[in-house]
């Protein structure tokens, strides 16, 4: 998905994530973004009620949530770029 539009692709997210792994990190099982569109980061509710890290990027307004298991690796990787 894009500010503008969304695709759909026929690639899995592990074969985009070893393809672009320069342009792009894992947050969630079932997302990828793009390192530069990351603004910042704030904490939400998860489905399961818990607290939880989501990614706030360029152009989308909806949080896409960051796994437990991704947050160390994207708070390091990903430097928010300035909103």
């Amino acid at each position: 998905r894009t500010a503008e539009r969304e695709y759909l692709l026929d690639e899995s997210l592990i074969q985009l994530e070893e393809e672009f792994s320069e342009r792009f990190i894992r947050l969630h099982r079932t997302a990828l973004a793009a390192r530069e569109a990351i603004t910042g980061f704030e904490k939400g509710a998860a489905e399961d009620g818990e607290p939880a890290w989501q990614a706030i990027l360029r152009g989308i307004p909806e949080r896409l949530p960051i796994s437990r298991r991704q947050w160390s690796q994207v708070r390091l990787c990903a430097k928010p770029a300035p909103r």
